[in-house]
């Protein structure tokens, strides 16, 4: 029950370039579009802010906060700037007065995927 109300709050985000810069964004829809002949495959995205700069900094880039700005920045972006898939997990911390903040987590689940088999030797203590 746990593991299923924690996997609701989880949201797998593209990371993408947008204007050269790396950032996080949560897709709306993804959709066709031909100019002049040439058929291109486009999102409409909503970009989370940068990172918490000082985080980063604090944490040796390893705490990435961003706060999401829903409907407040919404771009198209052509679906080859998608870099990979991440995820956003609801920071549950209030940074600089804001809430709705959440960090970055790459390959979640990833960490099980080589499992050890053996058994341990009952000799070795």
């Amino acid at each position: 029950m746990i593991r299923s109300c924690l996997i609701e709050f989880l949201l797998t985000c593209p990371q993408i370039v947008y204007q050269d810069v790396i950032r996080f964004a949560e897709v709306k829809f993804f959709f066709l579009k031909t100019f002049g002949g040439t058929t291109k495959a486009l999102a409409i995205v909503s970009l989370y802010s940068p990172p918490d700069d000082y985080l980063l900094y604090l944490t040796h880039n390893t705490l990435c906060v961003c706060e999401y700005q829903g409907e407040d920045y919404i771009v198209v972006i052509d679906v080859k700037s998608i870099l990979s898939v991440i995820t956003m997990v609801p920071f549950p911390f209030i940074l600089r007065g804001h809430g709705n903040q959440y960090f970055m987590i790459e390959q979640i689940g990833l960490d099980i995927s080589e499992v050890d088999t053996t058994e341990d030797d009952p000799q070795v203590q």
